[in-house]
């Protein structure tokens, strides 16, 4: 007899079903159904270079190829701003084409340059332009136009709240900011691939410009952040300019040939580099 009831008991034993954990707070009850992989930007080291040697260009300029994670194309002109003046040269002609950077840069003496700021329908530029002195567009303030590229003695990457539009010889509006103090700005917009132009600079005298190819805004601010992108060159702020069928590039090696690399869009101004 005791021997059934110590087996019944055994059964109903069996039966119950063990107490549930208490959860812990901020954890979730259920188990995750895959492991959790790190975003794209918090992958270190994601520049490679692609095994082309750094071009140089007339005067000590340099031009490079690189490709990134997700198979980005980098191709960036690095300047002293010692060595070269940083020139806004003003394009007035509305239906000149994407091939006017050539004759442009080549006019103003230019080693390298690429398209500037973004402009309206009406070929006006968008935001404040400053090309030699003479003023263009209106200053704007929003969320696209955050920051511009100032010359008076040397080559200044100010955000609005630091521009004093009275003392700038050149300036041209542009946006929004990729990388501030070394580090990729927040929340920017990572649906929309396409090709980006962009200016940086190490806070120093060392300034690049060049072009992504394929990418969104937020991943181009992670790719720019990225230590050891360039050999040597740390980028201290970046800021986007005009791109899609607007991005253009010229540069001319230290061996004299020319490249361009038109845009499909008639621009209203590039941004050019001339040796001192």
């Amino acid at each position: 007899m005791r021997r059934l009831t110590f087996i019944a008991a055994l059964a109903l034993t069996s039966c119950v079903q063990p107490p549930r954990a208490t959860p812990v707070a901020g954890e979730s009850d259920e188990a995750p159904l895959a492991p959790r992989y790190p975003s794209w930007d918090e992958i270190p080291g994601t520049a490679q270079n692609t095994g082309t040697l750094p071009s140089p260009l007339v005067g000590g300029a340099s031009l490079h190829h690189l490709t990134v994670a997700n198979n980005v194309e980098l191709e960036v002109v690095i300047f002293d701003s010692r060595s070269y003046a940083l020139q806004i040269i003003d394009q007035p002609e509305d239906w000149s084409g994407g091939g006017k950077i050539t004759e442009c840069l080549r006019k103003a003496g230019a080693i390298a340059g690429v398209n500037g700021g973004f402009f309206t329908p009406q070929f006006t530029p968008m935001g404040l332009m400053i090309a030699n002195g003479r003023k263009t567009g209106a200053w704007q303030q929003n969320k696209l136009l955050t920051g511009a590229v100032v010359v008076d003695a040397q080559p200044r990457l100010l955000w609005n709240a630091e521009v004093s539009r009275n003392s700038a010889r050149e300036l041209v509006q542009a946006g929004p900011r990729l990388v501030d103090a070394g580090r990729a700005v927040p929340n920017l917009e990572r649906s929309k691939h396409t090709t980006r132009t962009f200016i940086a600079t190490d806070g120093e005298h060392r300034w690049l410009f060049g072009i992504a190819r394929s990418t969104s805004l937020g991943e181009l601010a992670a790719i720019l952040a990225t230590p050891h992108l360039l050999p040597g060159f740390h980028i201290h702020r970046a800021l986007n300019l005009d791109g899609g069928h607007s991005s253009a590039l010229y540069y001319r090696t230290a061996d004299g040939h020319e490249h361009s690399d038109p845009g499909w869009s008639t621009v209203r101004n590039y941004l050019g580099i001339v040796p001192r």
